[in-house]
């Protein structure tokens, strides 16, 4: 098979809370409000809100426990909406060490190839009125040390990448949610502090524990 694998920047995101279900791209997204489930936690980054439904997400650093929903604003960068505020759930479920040898067959450059993949899985739903793009929905990861490392890209042609499937295209329709898998390259002496979101550039991000 073809394939190559591309190094790329998605912009910074920032999101909320909402229970961690096994929601699949078909499932329901209940309207973003507040909510007394002690599952979710809410968040609306730097400088507080006057949205009811927005609070601080508790815990030590700030970082929820795997398995965990938040519900935060998002901007959908670079698209028609990009004016409009929504927002958006997201539930970050395992966070998973692969092996470089994972990526045979593609065309990975030097500093790729000394690198540790690993993949972090969650769960976004759209929890506004209108259709968001998926490519800005993807989580990151922070080494112990609170250094950013972006998802990468992959490049796949003429078939998936098993060991962390990557998003569709399609446009996704409010209380709709979808499963994705973001790949984060680290260097071999780094290692994974916690899975970091930030939906909008305004506003605070939030953070899942690693492990």
């Amino acid at each position: 098979m073809n394939t190559r694998i591309l190094l790329a920047a998605a912009a910074a995101l920032v999101l909320g809370a909402a229970g961690c279900g096994d929601s699949g791209t078909t499932s329901t997204a209940t309207n973003a409000a507040a909510t007394d489930d002690p599952s979710v936690a809410n968040s609306g980054g730097g400088g507080g809100s006057d949205d009811p439904s927005v609070a601080k997400s508790g815990g030590g650093d700030g970082s929820l426990a795997l398995g965990r929903a938040a519900i935060v604003p998002f901007v959908d960068y670079g698209t028609p909406n990009q004016s409009k505020k929504t927002k958006v759930g997201v539930c970050v479920q395992k966070v998973r060490k692969g092996k470089i040898a994972d990526f045979k067959g593609f065309d990975l450059e030097p500093a790729q190839r000394r690198a540790i993949p690993y993949y972090v899985d969650a769960t976004f739903e759209n929890r506004g009125g209108f259709a968001l793009s998926r490519n800005l929905l993807r989580a990151s990861l922070e080494d112990a040390g609170g250094r950013e490392y972006r998802p990468t890209t992959l490049v796949v042609l003429g078939g998936s990448f098993q060991r962390c499937p990557q998003a569709g295209h399609s446009a996704l329709r409010p209380g709709r949610s979808f499963d994705a898998c973001s790949v984060v390259l680290l260097p071999k002496n780094a290692r994974p502090g916690r899975v970091r979101f930030q939906g909008d550039v305004a506003k605070d991000p939030v953070y899942w524990k690693a492990g």
